[in-house]
Parts: C-alpha cells; sequence; structure tokens
C-alpha cells in the first residue's frame, strides 16, 4: 500500500498525526507530489491552520491543475483567514477550466451566497441539478428551496429522487428538509411539517449524545462562578496591547436573530464583526487550561489576574484581524451563553448583549433548518425543550450574578421598533446613536450563517408568529414566552 493511501485511511480513522507523518513523508520523497500537498492542505483545515492550509493547498492546485479538489478545499482556507474573495476567485477560476464539474458550481454556488450574491448563486446551483444526478444535486436542491419562495417546481425532482434506491441517510435529510420548504412556501403546512419531521427524525440517528448528559456542566458552570471567583478579573480593559478594542458578544439561543442584529449594528462606524468564533471555547480554553489543568467551567477558579490577562490578549489578538480600525467588535456565537461568567473576568468592559425571541418562533425555526452539526437540540423539539430548559436556568443565573453586564435585547422589537432598539444598544455599548446610518444591511457582506439568505432581503415581520401555521406541533412551548 502507497504511503498516500495509508495516510488517506489514518485521516478517515481520526488519525491525524500519522496521516500528517506519511504525507510529509511522501513530499520528501516525491517534491513534486500534488496529492501530498493536498492530504497536507486537508489536515490544516480539519485543525484550523488555515494560513498551512492556504499555502499547502496553492501548491497542490499547482501541482493537479487539471483537478477540482485543491480548488475547492483551496477556497475554504481562504474563508478561514477572511480572505472570502480570494476563495471566490479560486472557484470561479475552477468553474471555468472544470464546466461540467457539478461539486465545483456547488461550492461556487455556496460562496456566492456567502458574499450576497444571491441570483449568481441560483444559477450555479440550477448548473448543478442540469449537470448531475448524483447526490450533490440533492443538497443543490436543498439551496434553492432556501433561495426561492415559489420553488414548487422542483417539487416532482425532490420526489423522485428521494424514491432513489440505497439513498444515504444524509441526502435524505436534504431532501425531505428540501421538501419541507417546497410546501411551507405553497402553505402545505401538515405535508411541511410531515417532512421536516422526517428529516429531524433521520439527522437525530446521527447524533452521538443526548441534551441531559449536558445538565451536569450546566450546574457546574454555576456552582463555579461564585461571587468570589466573578471579583477576580483580567486587567485587560487597563493594561494591554489591545486597548482599543471592546468585544461585543451577541448570545442567546440559536435562530434568534443574532445575524439581522450584528448586520445592523455594524453599520455604525465604530462597530466591526467577526461573526461565530470559537475563539472562546477554543483558544481561550486551551491557554486556561495550561495554566490550570481544568477544562471549562473549573479553569475559572485560581486563576490570577495577570493569566487572565494573559488569555484575553490571546482572545484580542484573534479578534483584533477583524477589527478594520473600529473599536468594538462583534462576537455573535450563540453559545457564548455558556460564558458570559468567563467573559466577564476577561473583559469586564465588555458588552454582553442577550437576544430573546418568542419561544415556539424560535423551536420552527431550528426544526425547519438543517443545521451541519448533529446536536440532538437542533434536530428534535423533546431535546431542544430540554436545551431551553437549561439555557433559560442558567441566564436566570448569570441575570442574578452579574446584573449590570448584560444588556437583553427582543427579537420581535428590533423587527418593529428598530430604531429605538438600537439606539438603546447603543446607549447601553456607550456609542453615540447619531452615529448609525440609516440604511439596509449590505448585501455583499460576509456571511456565513445559517441566515445568509434572509439577511439579505428587506426587514419583515413574517417571522413573527409564524409558529402559529404549525400550532398543533408546538404546543409544549407556549407556556415560555421567550426564548
Amino acid at each position: 500500500m502507497s504511503k498516500l493511501q495509508q495516510a488517506a485511511d489514518f485521516f478517515k480513522m481520526g488519525d491525524l498525526v500519522q496521516a500528517e507523518r506519511l504525507y510529509t513523508q511522501a513530499i520528501i520523497s516525491h517534491p513534486e507530489c500534488g496529492k501530498a500537498y493536498l492530504g497536507m492542505g486537508v489536515i490544516a483545515l480539519e485543525v484550523q491552520q488555515f494560513d498551512k492550509a492556504v499555502s499547502f493547498l496553492t501548491k497542490s492546485c499547482e501541482l493537479l491543475p487539471n483537478e477540482a479538489f485543491p480548488l475547492i478545499h483551496l477556497s475554504e482556507a481562504f474563508n478561514g483567514v477572511n480572505s472570502e474573495i480570494d476563495g471566490l476567485t479560486a472557484l470561479e477560476y475552477a468553474a471555468n477550466h472544470l464546466p461540467n464539474n457539478a461539486m465545483v458550481h456547488y461550492h461556487l454556488g455556496l460562496q456566492y451566497i456567502i458574499l450576497g450574491d444571491l441570483a449568481k448563486g441560483q444559477y450555479a446551483f440550477r448548473t448543478v441539478i442540469q449537470l448531475t444526478t448524483d447526490p450533490i444535486a440533492s443538497y443543490a436542491l436543498l439551496e434553492l428551496t432556501r433561495l426561492e419562495s415559489h420553488s414548487d417546481q422542483y417539487l416532482p425532482l425532490l420526489e423522485e429522487r428521494l424514491k432513489q434506491i440505497n439513498i444515504t441517510s444524509q441526502e435524505a435529510t436534504a431532501l425531505h428538509y428540501a421538501l419541507g420548504n417546497v410546501f411551507h412556501g405553497i402553505q402545505n403546512y401538515h405535508q411541511a411539517w410531515h417532512h421536516f419531521e422526517r428529516a429531524n427524525l433521520l439527522q437525530i440517528e446521527l447524533c452521538n449524545f443526548k441534551t441531559s448528559e449536558l445538565k451536569s456542566f450546566f450546574q457546574e458552570v454555576k456552582t463555579t462562578a461564585s461571587e468570589h471567583v466573578l471579583s477576580i478579573c483580567s486587567c485587560s480593559a487597563k493594561n494591554n496591547v489591545f486597548t482599543e478594542i471592546t468585544p461585543i458578544f451577541i448570545l442567546g439561543l440559536p435562530r434568534t436573530g443574532s445575524t439581522l442584529l450584528e448586520h445592523l449594528l455594524t453599520e455604525h462606524q465604530d462597530i466591526s464583526s467577526a461573526g461565530e468564533v470559537p475563539y472562546l471555547s477554543r483558544e481561550v480554553a486551551a491557554f486556561l487550561f495550561s495554566k490550570t489543568k481544568s477544562h471549562y467551567p473549573y479553569s475559572m477558579i485560581n486563576i490570577s489576574s495577570e493569566q487572565l490577562n494573559a488569555a484575553a490578549q490571546i482572545y484580542l489578538q484573534k479578534m483584533s484581524v477583524n477589527a478594520n480600525g473600529k473599536g468594538y467588535v462583534i462576537d455573535k456565537l450563540p453559545a457564548n451563553f455558556q460564558s458570559i461568567g468567563l467573559i466577564y473576568k476577561l473583559f469586564p468592559n465588555a458588552k454582553v448583549l442577550h437576544l430573546k425571541r418568542n419561544l415556539p418562533d424560535v423551536a420552527l425555526s431550528i426544526y425547519r433548518n438543517y443545521f451541519a452539526q448533529n446536536e440532538p437540540y437542533l434536530c428534535s423539539l423533546n431535546e431542544f425543550k430540554q436545551y431551553h430548559t437549561l439555557y433559560a436556568d442558567l441566564m436566570a443565573f448569570w441575570n442574578t450574578q452579574l446584573p449590570e453586564f448584560i444588556h437583553e435585547v427582543s427579537y420581535e422589537q428590533l423587527v418593529v421598533n428598530k430604531d429605538q432598539t438600537i439606539k438603546d444598544i447603543l446607549e447601553f455599548c456607550g456609542l453615540p446613536s447619531q452615529m448609525v446610518e440609516s440604511k439596509s444591511p449590505e448585501v455583499n457582506k460576509v456571511v456565513k450563517t445559517l441566515s445568509n439568505i434572509q439577511v439579505r432581503r428587506p426587514m419583515s415581520s413574517t417571522p413573527i408568529n409564524n409558529w402559529y401555521n404549525y400550532a398543533d406541533h408546538l404546543s409544549q412551548f407556549t407556556d415560555s414566552e421567550y426564548g
């Protein structure tokens, strides 16, 4: 067996160290081995070392000029270093040189949507379904049903694909979500729910844990975040090389409107955004573990202000790449609500915006959307109900411990009374409201979340109380007003 095949096998098993060792040996033996550079680039992507990935994949593209995957992965690497235009360039080059490659057109469509060109994205996905009947066509159809509110023209094709023999569970899941979108668009809510339910049932089979297993973690967060622990804070606000950056955290449950709020706030000349970034749970958590030998939340205990300050520098250095010369930078990862105490310890001057939305609408929006993560509370109403209970309990705890640190924002008020809601947020952040430009969110801003289509369109109150169309299925959420 060749080193390349052995390396690929190790990669599939998750042994990246052995895979990297073998690819390195292959490069030493054959410096012009494009597949070895491709393998190294994919490993770098896997561990989110995007700069390294760009280097390896660029070399791979040079050595494998007629292959699609080096260019597709290079685009992904460019996205990782916030060079989405370069990612688009790589994919447009691939589409020009490999015009019959459906996979290239699919990724090109995704890239257009990230950058806000919905018309070109739509054209790319239509090209996919014209070129192939391979599984990638099902995923292109899913994107088309997200883009087109009246997508019933795809109904026969979707139903035909669902009848295929030996269809994978993942493809069937995508097709059911797409069919749900079609029937929702033509207001056949009974059939829409049937397909959303089938999609969620298929996806939850891929989950490897239950929401109930998170209960002990949430309890540990509350136990460790005592008044004494929270009193020891970083001196980052007074003594660091990034004094010009103040983080703004938009957090809460998924599908509560964080992308919309982010877009509106970044119209302010002093606010930029890093998007949904894992810097707290990855780089900061790793540093704190190195100092305390404890994982979060126990890493908050017995750590000095100086060590917290060093952790803050790590986070701020990552955020500074997205600052673009502005003093406030948004981190909109919803799950950061689990770390509000740590945020306070790291950045006493941070601004925390807790975004809330009518809970049945949140539940419906989660149920209707295909999340890439196979997490149980994103593909089961019962699991989401448990997650909401844990979330609501923890947020009540944070509001008791740090009442002045958190500003609550209503999604409904943001939609129906945008100007006043934004004015209140800017006042909380200590920013002048008159600096907000009165315009719609820019269509060319980079958006990588599930809201990347909806946020490009004019603000509408349509998503408010959309759950009424499925009221019979969402009764368990009507006893809680907000999510």
